[in-house]
């Protein structure tokens, strides 16, 4: 009885050390669905009930056993079946790096073989709380250290998990080979040398799998904004050739705006006020089509993006409202603000193209308040909008190189300590970003 009970501790240690590194280090969240759960709930209650199994060496027995544990994690956790399976793997495989490290302390202190003490089931307890003591501890910090280190993961290519997961196998069994070869050798001094190369090596391999993810990370990023550097610049272009354009117009009808009159005082001095009124409505109407009409909000980048979004929408029948003006001293730069305004702009053009004609509108409201500046862009949508997933998702097709826009805008407003806020009701979706105008940038 005791020994079984024994079993049924280590199961129940090494499924809260697999909880740990899944939904802790790799952030994969518990599903919500009862009958998922009370399965692995089934499965887990099974597979400690099983402790003695292994007394036993038939191949159904070994087989069952073997599978009862990613069965557990594959009904608990969220997201697609083959992600779930690449996870669960390289969670299990990157366990073996604080068993190693536990093992590698253990041994130095205890001056013990520790292939001894893995058989012994006293130690693989201690060393189960002190990997899942770790693991959180880690966990811990991951969440409040880096930023958005949930987001990050989440948004992580499945692929990873298994490149991460082919690098902690090679690390593990570089290490055990190694390790068993360096056994044969009578000198202890070439023994432990050897042994302090598996264990270099094997660092390697393990850390690979990560700087991978941290290199793919940058480099998304590194093209994410080069890719906005590059949109800005354009942008600014057709805001200089807009109003180049709209002064020389300006310039043209400077020149003739005396004939102009001529003739308007002309048809006014013979009492043709029919003609008159028609030639000043031709004359109106000339300088609409030439010069191009612009907003301004006291502010050439973000009066830039609204003429070229105007510009580009007009086709559409999008109707534009546009209040207020930004003041003269912001507490954010020129490339967050594009930033802000860009993304949050361009994802309500995306909706309005989502309904039909004549309802779709972006109201831009820009106010102060105190000592702070609030920001508003409200836009028809065609269905109610979850406002807990948005960044995590992308309509686009192009789903490697999109999504990023709501976390760009996120990071933006996060660094100069504001607040986004999201709202949907009646089919309106509204984006609210509140700034404190009294930020300084010594604050950062």
């Amino acid at each position: 009885m005791g020994d079984y009970m024994v079993n049924v501790g280590l199961n129940l240690m090494s499924e809260v050390e697999n909880g740990v590194m899944i939904c802790g280090i790799f952030c994969v969240p518990i599903t919500k669905k009862r009958s998922r759960l009370v399965l692995g709930l089934l499965c887990l209650l099974v597979a400690c009930a099983g402790g003695n199994w292994y007394q036993y060496d038939d191949f159904l027995i070994e087989t069952l056993r073997t599978l009862l544990s990613p069965m557990i994690w594959l009904f608990w956790i969220d997201g697609k079946w083959y992600r779930r399976i690449a996870v669960y793997i390289c969670s299990m495989m990157y366990l073996g790096f604080p068993y190693f490290c536990i093992n590698l302390f253990c041994s130095g202190i205890l001056k013990v073989d520790v292939g001894i003490w893995e058989t012994n089931d006293a130690y693989r307890f201690v060393r189960g709380i002190l990997t899942v003591v770790i693991m959180a501890g880690v966990a811990s910090i991951f969440w409040k250290k880096i930023k958005g280190y949930r987001e990050i993961i989440k948004n992580l290519s499945t692929k990873y998990f298994v490149v991460g997961s082919i690098c902690a196998f090679v690390a593990s069994l570089t290490h055990h080979f190694v390790d068993s070869v360096s056994r044969e050798y009578e000198n202890a001094g070439l023994a432990n040398v050897i042994s302090l190369c598996a264990i270099i090596v094997s660092f390697m391999f393990y850390a690979l799998g990560i700087g991978s993810v941290v290199l793919d990370i940058f480099r998304k990023k590194y093209k994410e904004e080069s890719s906005l550097k590059e949109q800005y610049l354009q942008i600014a272009r057709n805001y200089v050739k807009t109003v180049r354009d709209n002064a020389k117009e300006t310039r043209k009808m400077r020149h003739d705006i005396l004939n102009h009159m001529n003739i308007l005082s002309y048809h006014l001095e013979h009492g043709e006020y029919g003609k008159a009124q028609a030639y000043l409505s031709e004359m109106q109407s000339h300088m609409e089509r030439t010069i191009k009409k612009m907003v301004s909000v006291n502010h050439e980048i973000v009066d830039a993006i609204l003429a070229q979004m105007q510009s580009d929408t007009e086709v559409q029948g999008v109707r534009w409202e546009v209040e207020g003006v930004l003041p003269a001293e912001l507490p954010m730069g020129d490339f967050d603000l594009c930033t802000i305004f860009s993304n949050l702009l361009s994802n309500s053009i995306e909706a309005c193209m989502q309904v039909e004609e004549g309802k779709r509108y972006i109201h831009l409201g820009i106010r102060r308040l105190g000592e702070n500046l609030v920001i508003e862009v409200e836009n028809p949508c065609k269905q109610a909008v979850e406002v807990s997933k948005l960044g995590n998702v992308t309509s686009k097709k192009d789903k490697e190189n999109h999504g990023y826009g709501i976390q760009n805008v996120q990071d933006a407003v996060g660094k100069y300590q504001g607040e986004l806020i999201f709202k949907s009701v009646d089919s309106k979706f509204v984006a609210q970003i509140v700034l404190r105008l009294s930020y300084s940038q010594r604050q950062k």
